[in-house]
């Protein structure tokens, strides 16, 4: 049994009061995936004491292997191995990069904090542009429906078979970053195969067409949403992590509005059996048979 960690569920399982018991059972018994993103995400905390702490634990659970790609960065793996006809895709960093993720977890604390300011700057590079597209997309959304030209999708789902069905429009998506990376055109007809045996790509093109339902169709609750028991609405980065479902045995997040996504998007992955997507909660109940304590 392999497990990934957004990192809201690692965050919770290190202040668990059981997180000794639970983090043993997990290492005995399964293997743990720490992804580059789990690490950006660590290293981005402002409570420096928290961060060097987490940075620890991180390491624990991983049993220092050499954590998965960044999601974006994967995709790319994935995709040039697909090209490439290569039945072997690594799916961790590689050589060159694992002694930098290694440094990144056991820097010193004044190197931590230049390395916290520049990981909050790569996560806004990603987060900030990803909402001003469905800011600005927004109003044109509102007007093709409201004019008649077309019919407002129902639901995320309908959305997304309805983007999945549509090859031309996707392949306007995924052949310039195919182009970019292989040096060879995409065709229409080949893109179909491209999707097969690369579903993170369906996964990940879901997220998208989710985030579009939500952030440019919805008539109410349309907005980012705030902090909170409710949550805000999955950004870009959460919404990466459907690229690593075909790939691990279970997900595990504490936000249930990542984690409501991430299953929506799952029924789209072709993985035998299907990654399980779960709460931090239920994982806790898994492992030590006992009900969560509040707060946990």
């Amino acid at each position: 049994m392999n497990y990934c960690f957004d990192t809201s569920a690692l965050n919770a399982l290190h202040d668990d009061a059981d997180r000794d018991a639970i983090a043993t059972g997990l290492v005995a018994t399964s293997t743990v995936f720490i992804s580059g993103l789990n690490i950006a995400d660590v290293c981005a905390i402002g409570d420096a004491e928290k961060r060097l702490s987490l940075r620890s634990f991180l390491s624990r659970l991983s049993s220092n292997r050499a954590p998965l790609q960044v999601p974006n960065l994967l995709l790319q793996e994935l995709t040039l191995a697909y090209s490439r006809k290569e039945g072997y895709v690594r799916l961790s960093v590689g050589e060159n990069e694992a002694p930098q993720y290694k440094a990144m977890l056991n820097c010193s604390p004044e190197m931590g904090e230049e390395l916290r300011r520049g990981m909050r700057a790569w996560q806004k590079s990603f987060e900030q542009p990803f909402k001003d597209i469905f800011r600005r997309a927004r109003a044109a959304f509102q007007k093709l429906f409201s004019n008649g030209r077309v019919k407002r999708p129902r639901s995320r789902s309908a959305l997304i078979r309805h983007y999945c069905k549509d090859h031309e429009f996707l392949l306007r998506y995924v052949g310039p970053i195919y182009r970019r990376l292989v040096g060879a055109e995409l065709s229409l007809a080949a893109l179909p195969e491209l999707l097969s045996a690369v579903p993170s790509w369906v996964l990940y093109l879901g997220g998208w067409a989710l985030s579009i339902f939500e952030r440019d169709i919805r008539l109410e609750g349309y907005g980012a949403g705030r902090k909170g028991k409710a949550g805000k609405k999955p950004g870009t980065l959460d919404l990466w992590c459907a690229v690593y479902l075909p790939y691990c045995d279970r997900f595990v997040t504490k936000d249930p509005k990542q984690r409501r996504a991430l299953r929506l998007l799952n029924v789209y992955d072709p993985r035998k059996p299907r990654t399980e997507v779960i709460s931090y909660e239920e994982l806790r109940r898994r492992l030590l048979l006992s009900p969560a304590r509040s707060g946990s």
